[in-house]
C-alpha cells in the first residue's frame, strides 16, 4: 500500500481521523473487471501470500465492499445485519499499525501505533499477509437491536453479520487479484481484544488476512 502510504497513515496522532474518499469508490478500477460469476468461480480460501503492502485504494476498495455505505440517504450497507444492528467493525491491522474503518466516510482512523499480526493468531501465514482484518462485534450496539434477545442469540447474530460481511471480502479480492482466507478458531481473540481495549460485551468473531496470492 506504499507503506500504507506514510502521507496518510504515519499522520496525525493515534486517533486521529485518516481523510482519503468521501463517496463509495469505483470498484471499476480494480484490475481484474469480472463478473459476478467469475467471482464466485474464483471465491476460494488462500494461505500464501506476498508480503508487499497493498495500496491504499485497493484496501478501501475492499473495506467498502465489505460494509461500506451504499444508500446514504438510509445509511444502508453493502452487507445486511441481523435486526439493522450494523455491530461489525472493521480493524485493519498492518506493519504500521491497527486501523478502523469508518463506514461512513470510507476513510481508516489509527487507533493503535503497533503491529498486532503476529500476535492475533498463532497460524504462522497470518502474520505474513500485507493486511488483517479483524472483525468486531460491537455489544452495546447489537443488544440495543436486538432487545429482548438471549446470548446465544447475540452470539449467532454477531458471527452471522461478520461472515456475510466477509463473504463480499472474499468477492472482491478475486475482482482485484488478491487472496483471503477468514479465520475463527485460530484467532487469539483475548489476545486482540485487550490489544484494542474493546468495551466490555464487544468480540473478535473472526480474523482474514489479505495479500496477493503466492
Amino acid at each position: 500500500m506504499k507503506d500504507l502510504n506514510r502521507r496518510l497513515f504515519l499522520a496525525g496522532s493515534a486517533a486521529a481521523p485518516i481523510a482519503v474518499a468521501s463517496a463509495a469508490p469505483s470498484l471499476a478500477a480494480g484490475p481484474a473487471g469480472i463478473t459476478l460469476q467469475e467471482a464466485l468461480e474464483g471465491r476460494q480460501s488462500v494461505r500464501r501470500f506476498g508480503t508487499a503492502p497493498l495500496p491504499e485504494d485497493q484496501l478501501l476498495r475492499l473495506l467498502w465492499a465489505a460494509n461500506g455505505v451504499n444508500r446514504p440517504e438510509t445509511g444502508g450497507r453493502t452487507a445486511p445485519s441481523w435486526r439493522s444492528a450494523y455491530d461489525t467493525d472493521l480493524h485493519v491491522a498492518t506493519a504500521e499499525g491497527v486501523f478502523l474503518h469508518q463506514p461512513g466516510t470510507n476513510t481508516l482512523e489509527r487507533v493503535l501505533d503497533r503491529d498486532i499480526r503476529a500476535e492475533a493468531s498463532d497460524s504462522a501465514f497470518v502474520a505474513r499477509a500485507p493486511a488483517l482484518l479483524i472483525y468486531v462485534s460491537d455489544g452495546a450496539r447489537l443488544r440495543t437491536a436486538a432487545e429482548g434477545a438471549d446470548d446465544q442469540a447475540l452470539a449467532v447474530g454477531a458471527h452471522v453479520n461478520a461472515a456475510v460481511t466477509a463473504q463480499n471480502v472474499y468477492l472482491a479480492c478475486v475482482a482485484e487479484g488478491l487472496g483471503t482466507c477468514l479465520i475463527g478458531g485460530a484467532a487469539n481473540r483475548d489476545v486482540i481484544a485487550a490489544a484494542l481495549s474493546l468495551a466490555e460485551g464487544s468480540i473478535v468473531t473472526y480474523v482474514q488476512p489479505v495479500g496477493v496470492p503466492r
